[in-house]
């Protein structure tokens, strides 16, 4: 049976969709010398809330739990009970308090604090009867390592939360250390339904922070050795919503009907609202663990990395028991409210455009599916015209969600359909293209741009090292990825024999807008004369159109820290601006057409007639297939080359199967 990710139970309130926060005051050097040789606590939060002092604290309960150790090692090996500083120790805030003792300069404490029965049982291993007494930095020890956890005191208290630290050292001895993080077993209260959950939205886990020796000739700078210890907390779900909109000239879309496929392939129902398949997301009936682990030094500086996992084997990701959909707008399947148009004002699958809550997947392996029938209305002529079975798939790669990240996916229904429009038509005519926008909550933002049916392109651009914030498509200057999906599977293409990249341009931007389907029409014409879409091959320009040579890549780099490795993509290099009459376009060759062919011989005494020959009368070709393009330095080459026979397409023998990727750089 599915069920609808609707998550009302753990609605995050907390998280805004803003740039990164420090809720550091400043720091006075009398603050600092008030404080000399206690290690003392601050807070940070990571793209939560927009606040400072009580309401910052506020976002997280007003206490956390600090596990700390000295000389940590790099293996983890020196994790002894020497060097253990803080055994989970209970911080909490109080307004007006710093300064009050020694160990409080930021109105954090944690001597004196006493921890209820439950909370002994619930955090572990915990302070137990032994009374949290002040620590004070070891000036011999080599470095200090501190996480964090932050949870609603009443779900500990009442076991919906349950904390364990973990010693889970790998085989790898330069990743034990990362791998020493949390297992918080999620329980439900109550004999029978509704059951009481944990309240997500105030679970929170902290980077992990390293402090070494040596980085302490300035105690009041932010985690400098001897002073401060601001950590910095991160929500533990992810976000997502989704939203649709269509750009097809003349036509309205209305009677839309999305229908689910399982990923398994094993059925297809109708759904009465918005609907994808989302692999392994758990709602917040879910009731069995999450580990924290944390990534290395390199990637993300110490990021925690959150996996739903069982209980018995915490070295076990779950997987979802069913399918389950995602978006929940019932508006979609009727005529009242017409699509969205444009890329800022879509139509969402929630009310106002609205995250939706979810675990993060940050290990998933599979694509996000939809299908969808729809028809179009042309207002004017009364025209209806019905689609059937459009389909869609995003790559698993761009669904490895993390903690504290919003995802936004937009999907662009354009002139291109790979649906049937008729019982017994062609299938798979064009694809239908989507937009897949990924907005994430911190640094910037990443925008996948994605043509979805089989085969599809999946574009993302990078910039300056940030992503194209603000722009419709690509910003120039953009690095732009294409990663390819054939089927399920991610094709390992060779640029110039199954892709190629065009510069296409347009006589009337008007009338002739560049589109897939436009750009699809104009490669495979054949009939001569006035062309209004025209194109030039790109494959080889590290000059006018890009700054390096399109080329084959194996990594696109990820915002949230995740880059996407062992993918075979296409790099576009420093892309250049293009108009309102031009744009770039990839094209992915599944099965290549085949034509029929006449053959000729050509007198052409100059490049320009030459130019002038294949734009009037279509190109020509040396061989008898149509596939091999006749240049101008060949044909020139030897009076040979001149009296030899060439050919034109005269018509379609097999109409092939391709995918068209339209980008547009401004």
């Amino acid at each position: 049976m599915k069920k609808k990710l609707l998550f009302a139970a753990i609605a995050l309130t907390a998280m805004a969709s803003c740039t990164e926060d420090s809720f550091v005051g400043e720091q006075s050097q009398q603050e600092a010398n008030a404080s000399e040789g206690a290690i003392s606590f601050n807070l940070n939060t990571s793209a939560v809330t927009r606040a400072s002092g009580a309401t910052a604290a506020t976002a997280l309960s007003n206490q956390f739990v600090v596990y700390g150790e000295k000389s940590e090692t790099a293996d983890g090996a020196a994790a002894t009970a020497g060097n253990l500083v803080f055994k989970n120790y209970l911080v909490k805030w109080t307004d007006n308090s710093a300064y009050t003792t020694t160990s409080n300069t930021k109105n954090w404490e944690y001597v004196g604090i006493s921890a209820t029965s439950e909370e002994n049982t619930y955090i572990s291993p915990n302070s137990g009867t032994e009374a949290q007494t002040i620590k004070y930095w070891d000036y011999s020890a080599t470095n200090y390592v501190f996480t964090a956890v932050s949870a609603l005191p009443a779900d500990i208290q009442n076991g919906r939360v349950k904390i364990i630290k973990t010693e889970n050292a790998s085989s790898t001895a330069s990743n034990q250390v990362y791998n020493k993080g949390y297992i918080i077993e999620l329980n439900k209260t109550g004999s029978s339904a509704p059951y009481t959950y944990a309240s997500f939205d105030k679970l929170f886990f902290s980077d992990r922070q390293v402090i070494a020796q040596g980085t302490g000739a300035d105690r009041t700078a932010t985690n400098a050795y001897g002073g401060n210890v601001t950590l910095t907390f991160r929500n533990a779900l992810s976000q997502v919503r989704v939203g649709i909109y269509e750009t097809i000239p003349g036509y309205a879309i209305s009677d839309i009907h999305f229908f689910v496929t399982s990923n398994t392939e094993a059925k297809v129902d109708e759904v009465d609202a918005f609907g994808a398949i989302c692999p392994n997301i758990k709602s917040s009936t879910y009731t069995e663990a999450l580990k924290v682990t944390y990534e290395p030094s390199g990637t993300v500086e110490n990021h925690p990395i959150v996996t739903p996992v069982t209980k018995a084997d915490n070295s076990v990701a779950v997987s979802s028991a069913t399918d389950l959909i995602l978006g929940t707008n019932t508006s979609l399947v009727t005529t009242s409210a017409p699509l969205g148009t444009t890329t800022t004002a879509p139509t969402w699958d929630t009310s106002g455009g609205t995250f939706t809550p979810v675990f993060p997947q940050a290990g998933n392996t599979t694509n996000l599916k939809l299908k969808c029938n729809y028809t179009l209305y042309n207002s004017v002529s009364g025209e209806t015209i019905d689609v059937t079975g459009a389909t869609a798939e995003i790559p698993a790669q761009y669904l490895k969600w993390k903690p504290n990240y919003k995802y936004t996916y937009l999907f662009k229904i354009s002139d291109n359909t790979n649906g049937q429009t008729g019982t017994g038509s062609p299938a798979g005519l064009y694809p239908i293209t989507f937009d897949a926008v990924e907005i994430v909550a911190e640094d910037g933002q990443a925008e996948y741009i994605t043509t979805v049916s089989e085969p599809s392109i999946t574009t993302f651009g990078v910039k300056d090292d940030k992503y194209s914030v603000g722009q419709a498509e690509y910003a120039p200057g953009t690095d732009i990825y294409a990663t390819i999906m054939d089927g399920s599977s991610v094709k390992d293409f060779t640029l110039g024999t199954d892709v190629n990249v065009y510069l296409v341009t347009t006589s009337d931007a008007t009338n002739y807008p560049i589109t897939e389907a436009s750009v699809a029409e104009a490669l495979a014409e054949i009939a001569s004369g006035t062309k209004k879409i025209t194109y030039v091959l790109k494959n080889s320009d590290g000059t006018t159109s890009f700054t390096a040579a399109p080329a084959e890549v194996t990594t696109v780099p990820g915002e949230d820290g995740v880059d996407i490795t062992g993918t075979h993509a296409l790099k576009l290099t420093g892309a250049v601006a293009t108009t309102t009459t031009t744009a770039y376009a990839i094209e992915y060759i599944k099965t290549a057409a085949t034509y029929h062919t006449a053959g000729s011989t050509f007198t052409l005494a100059s490049e320009e007639a030459f130019n002038t020959e294949v734009s009037t009368n279509g190109k020509i070709y040396t061989n008898a297939e149509g596939t091999t393009e006749l240049t101008w330095s060949t044909y020139n080459a030897s009076e040979e080359s001149k009296a030899a026979t060439y050919y034109r397409r005269t018509a379609v023998n097999n109409v092939g199967t391709y995918a068209y990727k339209v980008i547009h750089v401004q």
